[in-house]
């Protein structure tokens, strides 16, 4: 948010306090370019947000370090000991002795990963933002290309550490990162950010 705010400052400032006519007031068209970038940015991090929580709680499933955190009694007389007989046996009879509440709510939260699905929203958006805003000449080109390609890194690193600590399977960090991502070019169409342009179309500003 805070790189939005100054890229569109430094935009405005060729504008020599230009303004704008909004719901009948004049507004400094530097505050109203502001108040634009941000909403689509929370606009879309709603939807990243709230669908990752709707599948969450539709899918319920289990966490990588369910069994250490619930630490189950079988019932049926059923131990894990007995390999032959109870491997890839789907368990309905148990019983958790560790964890509280919370955490064994938790522990059916496992897809798609939220933080996977939020870091990859931000950063993608944020770089597709930079693509759009960040108007460069050929001395910050570079730096515009390697701003984006550590942002989008970053997320991708949050996403590792996810699978590396036991909070998820491998499969939650990509659906959250699909997730996250699709949510960010969609925002990006919405916005005006990216615009689809039509092959071979030329604008006439004078037919004759």
């Amino acid at each position: 948010m805070f790189q939005i705010v100054v890229l569109e400052i430094i935009r405005c400032r060729k504008d020599n306090g230009s303004k704008v006519v909004v719901w009948g007031r004049k507004v400094p068209n530097v505050l109203w370019q502001i108040y634009c970038s941000a909403a689509f940015l929370l606009l879309g991090m709603a939807f990243s947000q709230l669908s990752t929580d709707i599948i969450k709680y539709m899918v319920g499933r289990l966490r990588p370090h369910f069994y250490t955190v619930c630490q189950p009694v079988f019932g049926n007389g059923m131990t894990c000991e007995k390999i032959d007989k109870n491997f890839h046996r789907y368990v309905e009879d148990y019983r958790c002795t560790g964890g509280t509440e919370r955490q064994l709510k938790e522990m059916r939260l496992s897809f798609p990963s939220g933080h996977s699905s939020f870091s990859m929203y931000t950063m993608l958006y944020f770089a597709l933002y930079l693509q759009a805003r960040w108007h460069s000449c050929s001395n910050t080109k570079i730096l515009k290309h390697a701003v984006q390609f550590l942002a989008v890194l970053s997320s991708v690193a949050v996403a590792m550490s996810r699978i590396s600590d036991y909070k998820h399977h491998w499969s939650d960090v990509l659906g959250g990162l699909t997730l996250g991502a699709t949510v960010a070019i969609i925002t990006a169409f919405i916005s005006g950010l990216l615009r689809i342009r039509r092959a071979g179309y030329k604008e006439v500003n004078n037919p004759n």
